[in-house]
């Protein structure tokens, strides 16, 4: 199992990277715009989306941060940027940390498939902190 930094912003991703990658003289190791995703039957994305980081992997050292825009559908009123934890680990195991971590929390993307993993949600605990749990193909 491995534990991840995921910065989530509310439209400035791409100004983000770019003052880390000065900052820290590092690479981007991917980057994947919301005009990106293959077509999904039933899901629209809105048009102003489209240019904005979907997300976007960072390198720093032999680890990585990752980062993306869409952090702007979970926020509420006054909430401003947060750092969320990226859990990469098997489908079993994503299931039961979504599971107990849902307990008295807010689910903003239900466990499903997903064009990059099979099994995939993000939730808020009931302390607030954001969980993008991810099932590793």
């Amino acid at each position: 199992m491995k534990v991840r930094p995921y910065l989530t912003f509310k439209g400035n991703c791409q100004e983000a990277i770019n003052l880390y990658k000065r900052a820290f003289d590092t690479d981007t190791i991917e980057l994947m715009r919301f005009s990106d995703i293959p077509p999904i039957p039933g899901h629209v994305i809105p048009q102003e989306l489209m240019p904005q980081i979907l997300q976007a992997t960072l390198a720093f050292g032999d680890d990585y941060i990752r980062m993306s825009d869409s952090g702007g559908a979970f926020f509420k009123a006054g909430e401003s940027e947060r750092v969320s934890l990226a859990v990469e680990a098997s489908v079993s195991k994503i299931k039961k940390a979504f599971a107990v971590l849902s307990e008295e929390g807010r689910i903003t993307r239900p466990l499903e498939e997903s064009y990059h993993s099979p099994c995939h949600g993000t939730l808020f605990d009931k302390f607030g902190v954001m969980w993008n749990l991810i099932a590793l193909k």
